[in-house]
């Protein structure tokens, strides 16, 4: 089936914009390692298997794998999920 020039374009830029807050995800992830953990070797250990977990998923989001794109927009949910809980937890919590 072949789309518009404009179902393309929004059809990208809406992947673009999953994979760039998926990049967040894993920032996000590894300070939070380096907060809890430090440098030790229990982070080097964690954070690399992460890393590393993160590249090859977006190593393959970036060739279209329906189950890297599927695990991308998962960890994105599973990101905007705790972003609102924290927001509750900050606005309601003590």
């Amino acid at each position: 089936m072949y789309l518009f020039e404009h179902e393309q374009k929004r059809k990208k830029v809406i992947r673009n914009s999953y994979l760039s807050v998926f990049i967040l995800s894993l920032l996000l992830s590894l300070y939070f390692f380096f907060t809890d953990y430090g440098l030790g070797t229990q982070f080097i250990i964690r954070g690399t298997i992460s890393a590393l977990f993160y590249v090859a998923v977006f190593y393959f989001a970036m060739k279209n794998k329906r189950w890297a794109l599927f695990l991308v927009k998962v960890n994105v949910l599973m990101l905007i999920i705790m972003l609102v809980a924290a927001i509750v937890g900050l606005i309601f919590g003590r």
